[in-house]
């Protein structure tokens, strides 16, 4: 063969594999590089899927819950500061100090404003409020006569934060009696024109967590008189509510309080784990019924992947790049799509991770959403995964 024949050959076979837009599948089955576009839809492993709860419990968000005659939960706050000392340190030196003024602060992080009428009250606690006062010590404690405040907020405010100052006779509604050993703590109750439920940021919420400041006057040995404050900071922060829910083995379940995680577990073919590029890949989760929750306030789900199967205590990937979000609102019934295509990833390869997901919901025991969602025990609802793939495809050589 001579040389310009072997050039005209050549010549002939690059034309023959260019990419004719027009008629794309002219291309020879010889071309270099073809491959094959899958769509196919994986279903969870059967009764691998389930649902845990007891990860965080109310108060370990960034808000606490506080709602009335609302059909999602009826909650209260409540709030427990560091001690106040008796008296205060100065150069090396210790004085008694006057209380001129105490203020307390708290701040609204989310309401409802179609629901109008809002009223914030303020109840003295007992000093030993802690995480085994109940909903039922709540009904006892929240009195007319332990009303501290109330605040009307206005209509139009979906939040804000109210610092409320007390001097003179009004000392007496947050005076601490010696027996308390300094200890000062307050819960939160609401009313409104109709049942609703409110947000208020919690210790976790740095500047916009509760405070309780105490102004006070100080007296030196040299006869000059100081002003200080003292601020207190949360010792105990959380909510109580009236009834929990119950976990049903029969759905998938996230969010509440103590908060609920969900595992699904797929299978995951070696073809897809050793020669496929994955192109697009959505979780589709099916809530069987509409999501509860506070009107407009939006609540994400999230997905990741597992370092390991451990049933209720698989690690999540500590990679935030690998996790996932998809919007929640009260009242939901579409299909909640969660895109995955990046996870997949790490199914792949000679050390693949596990081909399961968590599913949480975030912000975790703030929110009063919690969505239930089919399992492969709910005929109809069960969870899909949605995969789009390019299969190699068998080249054959000249």
């Amino acid at each position: 063969m001579n040389r310009s024949f072997r050039l005209t050959a050549i010549a002939a076979l690059t034309l023959a594999c260019q990419e004719k837009l027009a008629a794309p599948v002219e291309c020879p089955d010889l071309c270099p590089g073809s491959f094959e576009i899958v769509d196919t839809v994986l279903s969870p492993v059967v009764d691998a899927d389930s649902s845990y709860e007891g990860y965080l419990s109310a108060g370990q968000g960034r808000s606490l819950r506080v709602s009335w005659q609302f059909p999602v939960s009826e909650d209260r706050a409540v709030v427990r500061f560091v001690a106040r000392p008796d008296s205060i340190t100065i150069n090396d030196t210790v004085y008694a100090y006057v209380l001129d003024s105490v203020s307390l602060a708290i701040t609204l992080a989310y309401r409802d404003t179609a629901v109008k009428g809002l009223v914030l009250y303020l109840y003295r606690l007992p000093p030993t409020v802690d995480s085994t006062f109940t909903f039922a010590d709540a009904e006892t404690a929240f009195t007319p006569a332990s009303i501290i405040d109330s605040i009307l907020v206005d209509d139009t405010l979906v939040t804000d934060r109210f610092q409320r100052f007390y001097i003179g006779p009004d000392l007496a509604k947050v005076s601490i009696p010696p027996g308390d050993s300094g200890v000062l703590a307050f819960g939160v109750q609401i009313r409104a024109a109709q049942g609703t439920g409110v947000r208020i940021s919690s210790q976790s919420a740095g500047t916009d967590a509760p405070s309780f400041i105490s102004y006070v006057t100080v007296a030196t040995s040299d006869s000059t008189t100081l002003v200080r404050t003292v601020p207190r900071i949360v010792r105990y922060g959380s909510y109580v509510s009236q009834s929990l829910p119950v976990l049903d083995p029969t759905v998938l379940t996230i969010g509440g309080a103590p908060s609920a995680r969900s595992l699904i577990r797929f299978p995951w073919p070696t073809s897809l784990r050793d020669s496929a590029q994955i192109l697009r890949a959505t979780l589709e989760l099916l809530p069987v019924n509409p999501v509860p929750g506070l009107a407009g306030d939006t609540a994400f789900v999230a997905v990741a992947p597992v370092l390991a199967d451990f049933g209720s205590k698989s690690p999540a990937t500590p990679d935030q790049s690998f996790t996932t979000f998809a919007p929640v609102v009260a009242g939901q019934t579409d299909t909640v799509h969660v895109e995955v295509q990046r996870m997949m990833r790490l199914w792949q390869g000679t050390q693949p991770l596990p081909s399961t997901f968590w599913v949480q919901l975030i912000p975790e025991t703030s929110s009063f959403a919690r969505p239930e969602f089919g399992s492969t025990r709910t005929p109809g609802f069960t969870p899909r995964l949605r995969l789009t793939f390019a299969r190699d495809f068998p080249f054959e050589g000249l």
